[in-house]
């Protein structure tokens, strides 16, 4: 009898990798919004928190969705972050 492997296993187990993800998810989508409000306040410019709570948002989704690819995506997310941080010259 073979066994019916899914990609990423029952809900729970998602659940589980959805919540544990947030914990570096949150702080990146904070250092993100932060880093372009810092840069846009140079300009007299603002970006509202809503942008926050829909990046989260989008982290948590891709989280759920793409539970084996997620830690690479976040990984290229803090390297362009890197980046970015060296070009502007913080």
């Amino acid at each position: 009898m073979a066994r019916n492997r899914g990609q990423g296993g029952p809900i729970e187990s998602r659940l589980m990798g959805l919540f544990a993800s947030l914990f570096f998810s949150v702080p990146t989508a904070a250092f993100i919004w932060l880093g372009v409000n810092k840069e846009l306040a140079f300009w007299g410019g603002f970006i509202d928190s809503i942008y926050l709570i829909s990046c989260i948002a989008v982290f948590a989704v891709l989280a759920l969705l793409l539970p084996q690819l997620f830690p690479s995506i976040l990984g290229r997310i803090w390297r362009g972050i890197l980046k970015v941080e060296r070009w502007w010259g913080w």
